[in-house]
């Protein structure tokens, strides 16, 4: 049998996943990215041009928007974009709020049907250049993938100088932390989360991830680790009772898979619960534990791991944490050194 060339061209068979996939979603289009193609899409469409449109760059990435006038707002994507050579459009009239649910909802299920979309927000992962790459170069971000413990075992990183009043705001917070009955817990649950599963922790810490001590959103919360615009890792106490339930988010991708999978998870008492961030991508997954002691035997599975830290990398190379003024220096430093003193004696 003779296998034609074209269908060996992955160019060609990227374009038609794209094409059928825009099709799928009721898109128009394509039509070139350049002023000849922002003048017909003008003619064609002289009035109504509110809704979504999407673009391909020339390296088969996507994105995805939300406009009032789609020609307007396509023009202004061209000095980021400068690589964008055609775009689809589909029309709703509807509000900004009710077209920003549907663009969520795009960017996710283009991320499933296995497109790149450059989308920051809604979608999982970043790609291009990141402000992180200026703290930690690509490379490192690599390498620490590969072996976040070794790594953030040789960051020696002194931490910066917040000041005296941003360390004033938090003491308060942090001294009641230090009476709680399993304060010590606490503090090393933390501490081997940041070990294992955030990048290069000293060196980004106050910046790309921050963490809060008994949030004033939410008094129930003992501390919220936060990267990008989301809450990452919380544990929460209740009065009526002496355990410390856990929530986490990781990317779904790395954890196990199937029915055999999903069995090994509740084995570790690890169970995936539905919901979680609007910005938190495609492959976003919580998990749900009933005490940390569970959480620290989980941390044992380097597939649990692994989905902590791939998530938390992207979403670091998305922005810096949006949470800096409820940072806890006193609660990052406790942690941070617990860590290293695990480390010290191989624990």
């Amino acid at each position: 049998m003779t296998i034609h060339r074209e269908t060996l061209d992955p160019e060609r068979e990227r374009s038609a996943s794209l094409t059928t996939w825009a099709a799928a979603n009721k898109y128009v289009g394509p039509e070139s990215f350049d002023a000849e193609g922002f003048k017909r899409f003008r003619v064609t469409n002289p009035v109504d041009r509110m809704g979504l449109y999407l673009f391909e760059c020339a390296n088969g990435d996507i994105y995805i928007g939300i406009a009032k006038d789609a020609a307007q707002r396509l023009r202004t994507h061209r000095n980021k974009h400068p690589d964008a050579v055609k775009f689809w459009f589909r029309a709703d009239p509807r509000s900004d709020g009710e077209r920003r649910i549907v663009e969520r909802q795009l960017v996710r299920d283009a991320q499933r049907f296995g497109l790149v979309v450059r989308n920051r927000e809604h979608a999982s992962g970043h790609t291009g250049v990141s402000t992180l790459d200026a703290l930690l170069t690509p490379n490192e971000q690599e390498s620490w993938l590969e072996n976040p413990v070794v790594a953030n075992a040789g960051d020696k990183t002194d931490l910066v100088d917040l000041g005296a009043s941003k360390l004033a705001a938090h003491a308060g917070d942090f001294a009641k932390l230090s009476k709680h009955p399993r304060y010590e817990e606490i503090i090393h649950i933390l501490g081997d989360y940041a070990a294992q599963c955030i990048p290069l922790a000293r060196r980004t810490e106050a910046t790309f991830w921050t963490v809060s001590c008994y949030p004033s959103w939410n008094r129930q919360r003992v501390f919220c680790v936060s990267m990008a615009g989301q809450e990452v890792f919380f544990i929460v106490s209740s009065d009526w009772n002496s355990k410390l339930r856990a929530m986490l988010f990781v990317d779904g991708r790395e954890l196990h898979q199937g029915v055999i999978g999903r069995l090994r998870m509740l084995a570790q008492k690890t169970f995936p619960k539905r919901g979680g961030h609007k910005s938190g991508g495609a492959f976003e997954q919580a998990l749900y534990f009933r005490d940390i002691r569970d959480l620290k035997k989980a941390l044992k599975s380097p597939y649990l791991r692994r989905s902590i830290a791939k998530f938390n990398l992207d979403l670091m190379r998305k922005r810096q944490s949006a949470y800096k003024i409820s940072h806890c220096r006193q609660l990052a430093e406790a942690a941070l050194t617990s860590s290293r003193t695990s480390s010290a004696h191989g624990r």
